[in-house]
């Protein structure tokens, strides 16, 4: 349903992705674990459209996220890390214009809107964007992703500065929306990633240097959990296919380090 063959991105002489392959079968739920700067928005958002690739191709849906963007476009939802919202508009009138643009007819999109609002408990549609909180602006934000009803979902960092209520009331949804969509989490969260994904690719330095369910992750590692799993491979204690390393060598009982991508 996602897919990116040999997907690469380039700034001058940075490497932001470095050939990265991935299939995420249809009503999966898939995480990308990385850290800060591994290129996990740089893949999300060359799969959502907003940005080319300097080589490979990406897909979603059976459609080329650069040769048929359009049609890629209408059956993907993103939300962003950093949501822009026009602050001079109010909720409704933003889902009102993301509707007509959708090609959604109104009373269609009324009941949806009201729906994913009482769900994730927005009462304050007919504010100004500018007034919304933070917690505010994420959840018009993933009103915005889902009301179209994608086939795909593209979030980045879904939870990333909520407070713990709302963070379980995003993985609710996340995890509801499987139902009808495929769903790409990319997120430095290990503990979100261990709750919610199916399979998790770890991302690092623009490089896939593991990728399993979770019960091959922790095996392949000998972690007690995937924050545990995620610092062995990034660290070089597992190499690229999951073979474990010992993490302690005979030379004083120092961890000697394998780079897992180089």
């Amino acid at each position: 349903m996602i897919r990116a063959e040999g997907l690469a991105k380039r700034y001058g002489e940075i490497v932001a992705l470095e050939s990265v392959d991935l299939d995420v079968r249809k009503n999966e739920i898939f995480g990308v674990l990385g850290s800060n700067g591994a290129g996990k928005s740089t893949l999300l958002k060359i799969l959502a459209g907003l940005s080319r690739p300097t080589s490979g191709r990406g897909s979603v849906g059976g459609h080329d996220v650069v040769d048929d963007g359009l049609a890629a476009k209408r059956i993907t939802g993103f939300l962003p890390e950093f949501p822009t919202l026009p602050e001079k508009l109010t909720g409704w009138e933003l889902m009102q214009l993301l509707a007509q643009l959708r090609e959604i007819p109104d009373e269609e999109a009324t009941k949806r809107v009201s729906r994913l609002a009482r769900r994730l408990d927005l009462a304050e549609l007919d504010r100004l964007i500018g007034t919304y909180s933070k917690g505010m602006r994420q959840k018009l934000s993933l009103i915005a992703a889902l009301f179209h009803q994608p086939q795909v979902l593209l979030m980045d960092e879904p939870t990333s500065g909520l407070d713990p209520r709302l963070s379980r009331v995003v993985k609710d949804v996340v995890g509801q929306a499987r139902e009808t969509a495929t769903v790409l989490v990319a997120t430095h969260s290990s503990h979100l990633a261990e709750q919610i994904c199916d399979r998790i690719a770890i991302l690092d330095q623009g490089a896939i240097v593991a990728i399993g369910n979770v019960p091959e992750l922790l095996s392949r590692t000998g972690a007690k959990d995937v924050e545990e799993a995620f610092i062995r491979t990034v660290e070089g204690i597992v190499d690229p296919v999951g073979v474990s390393i010992p993490a302690l060598e005979a030379n004083g009982g120092h961890a000697e380090h394998k780079s897992a991508h180089r």
